[in-house]
């Protein structure tokens, strides 16, 4: 459920060098992630539903499938309603370990809805209110 029923696509040496040399990660962490992103979506196409159903596994208190909307639609680079192994390894690679300009433009890039280049009122209401519904009751409240 949730991955695409497409032909399964392998890792190449060409991915494997492209992803080296954009994100932290040598050879052998490559390919432990890709063994693990394959046994969840076997065809190696990763859908919002599914990406949608691990984020709920986190935030069981709240409703994350607004915000979940908004990291999808970042990790998704190529705007074809699915993520493959590359743009899933990026988008960790940049969230995790890269510089902190980096992570910054995935941030923006996140916030930046309708990705005309700005970052206006609406959207980070938007943003935000996505984040606090996924973190459930109890997340607004100061102590």
């Amino acid at each position: 459920m949730g991955c695409s029923n497409t032909k399964a696509v392998e890792l190449t040496n060409e991915d494997l060098e492209f992803l080296k040399k954009h994100t932290d990660y040598d050879d052998a962490t490559i390919r432990d992630w890709y063994a693990g992103f394959k046994q969840d979506c076997p065809t190696g196409k990763l859908s919002r539903a599914k990406f949608l159903e691990i984020y709920r596994m986190f935030f069981t208190t709240g409703n994350p499938e607004k915000f979940c909307d908004h990291v999808f639609r970042t990790f998704d680079a190529d705007n074809n309603g699915h993520i493959d192994f590359k743009e899933f390894l990026l988008a960790i690679g940049v969230t995790g370990s890269q510089s902190s300009e980096e992570r910054l433009k995935w941030a923006f890039r996140m916030y930046d809805i309708n990705g005309d280049g700005k970052i206006d009122q609406t959207e980070m209401v938007k943003i935000v209110q996505a984040l606090y519904e996924m973190l459930g009751p109890g997340a607004a409240t100061s102590d």
